[in-house]
């Protein structure tokens, strides 16, 4: 490495933002769909395998084995909690905090039995020489990532770090100052400036799944990064990370590999470049820039003034085309305009995404209140499904130009997903259901008509459920009037009821309302 003092000159960029991708032609998928790309069948029907298994191994008594449906169910009810927050589990079954869709569909007991037996793999079937210590979780990780790798890749991404959430005794738990969650599991992530998940590791110390060759070499951080950008096109991206990744190998790697990176840096492991002390700098000013190069234009470092003085590296721009922020100084008690260099702001715009998923995450994430650390990390990546099937939407949302007021939120996404999946599995009947008395959970859901001001709000049933085809029954309400059918376009009225649905739907001698509402 060696250092000159002249300013970088950047290359000619010649990166065209990608062109949007549907997931379907000319319209947006319903939340069930996007999630079964993350998560298809397999995955719930390996769930029940493994799941029977792990309570066989153990006798757990009066155990009766569950099904994909039900695993479906489970699924949901977690997901809705997610949602709901209440404080206690146990309270989304009492008289007075109870939630008809999640106690109507699964007891309470039955719920807790299915959460102590849940597991993706069996136990025998790991090695004597294993040295995978995420390989409980493996199965539904590697499917989420399956998916991921397939997705339409942005121009703007990050690597970054992500914390599970996790307290209790585990070898390969860490400890990250200034996290919101800063004790729990490690991993590090690929996302786009939006929180868009591409690419990911699970950190687990010297048995980390990373060439030893390349580590040798760039250090951990740097082969995370080679590592996570592997299947990167050539000239099509802008990568972006903080001083834990950063190092001149890396830098001038990725630009053998034609991704432009930049990123915050620890200046002892740039062989000491000729930059400016702090002292030096602050009697510039605020805003004051100083900006060395690498002798063979590869490399360029650049030492910006703001409240403090902050290093940051580049292989395709440092000062750039400079603008001006504004910036509150205390002792002035009023706003500054201070120069900002380019590489400062379009780190600052796209190095967020990893912490934009996590704050995605945490609005609704799954309750686990438990000491087992495979529950945290496989409900984890259910919310991670989660997130990146909302983000896909929204995409595909945006490239169709729906109306901003028809876009779903992450919440009315992640409910919409929840009570599918509880109505699909609970349209299949569930062993729960196949023995001893009558139970709370053999009832039909009654979705109740919510009353406001002057108007009343039919609770519709999801386009999954309602096409389903499977346990549609008529029956006759008791009300004094009859209601309109809710078919589009038909105004007659009906006592006729469907019970899974619950909406009124007429069948007369020229139309059968019913069959075309579920077809």
């Amino acid at each position: 490495m060696k250092w000159t003092n002249k300013p970088f000159v950047s290359n000619s960029l010649s990166i065209s933002p990608p062109v949007p991708e549907l997931s379907t032609t000319y319209m947006t998928l319903s939340p069930i769909e996007y999630f079964s790309k993350y998560f298809p069948e397999v995955e719930f029907e390996n769930m029940a395998k493994f799941t029977n298994i792990y309570a066989k191994q153990n006798n757990f008594l009066k155990y009766v084995d569950t099904t994909p449906s039900e695993m479906k169910v489970f699924v949901g009810i977690h997901l809705k909690i997610g949602c709901l927050k209440h404080t206690r589990i146990r309270a989304y079954w009492t008289n007075e905090d109870r939630v008809n869709i999640i106690a109507d569909n699964m007891s309470r007991n039955r719920f807790f039995q299915l959460r102590s037996c849940f597991h993706v793999m069996n136990n025998d079937d790991i090695p004597d020489n294993n040295v995978d210590k995420f390989i409980k979780v493996r199965p539904l990780y590697n499917s989420f990532l399956n998916r991921c790798k397939e997705l339409p890749i942005e121009t703007n991404l990050a690597v970054d770090e992500q914390m599970v959430k996790f307290k209790g005794k585990l070898s390969v738990k860490q400890y990250m100052k200034g996290k919101p969650c800063p004790w729990g599991i490690k991993h590090f992530l690929l996302c786009s400036y939006n929180g868009m998940v591409y690419n990911m590791i699970l950190y687990q110390g010297s048995s980390t799944e990373i060439n030893q060759e390349m580590q040798k070499k760039y250090g951990l951080g740097g082969s995370i990064v080679l590592q996570l950008v592997e299947n990167l096109n050539k000239n099509k991206h802008y990568l972006f990370f903080d001083n834990f990744f950063g190092s001149y190998n890396l830098f001038t790697s990725l630009d053998f590999l034609g991704i432009k990176a930049a990123g915050t840096i620890r200046i002892n492991r740039f062989a000491n470049p000729p930059v400016i002390s702090d002292k030096e700098l602050n009697t510039l000013g605020r805003g004051a820039s100083y900006e060395v190069s690498s002798t063979d234009g590869k490399v360029s470092l650049i030492k910006w003034l703001d409240n403090k003085s902050v290093i940051l590296a580049s292989n395709f721009v440092t000062s750039g085309n400079p603008d001006i922020v504004k910036r509150y100084d205390k002792k002035k008690k009023t706003y500054v305009e201070v120069g900002r260099p380019e590489i400062v702001k379009l780190y600052n715009d796209s190095m967020g995404g990893v912490d934009l998923h996590d704050q995605l995450i945490s609005y609704y994430r799954v309750f686990i209140k438990s000491r087992k650390w495979t529950l945290r990390m496989l409900f984890h990546s259910f919310d991670m499904a989660t997130c990146n099937s909302w983000l896909e939407y929204k995409n595909d949302a945006e490239a169709i130009n729906l109306p901003k007021k028809k876009v779903m939120d992450l919440l009315g996404f992640k409910q919409n997903l929840a009570s599918t999946l509880i109505s699909l599995g609970s349209s299949v009947e569930t062993p729960s259901r196949k023995r001893g008395r009558p139970s709370s959970s053999n009832k039909i859901i009654d979705q109740p008509k919510t009353r406001t001001k002057n108007r009343v709000i039919d609770r519709y049933p999801t386009d999954a459920t309602r096409k389903d085809n499977i346990s549609h029954y008529v029956y006759m309400d008791k009300l004094r009037d009859a209601t309109f059918c809710k078919l589009e376009g038909c105004k007659k009225r009906t006592h006729m009821v469907c019970k899974k649905c619950n909406v009124n739907l007429c069948i007369t001698k020229n139309r059968n309302c019913f069959y075309d509402y579920h077809n």
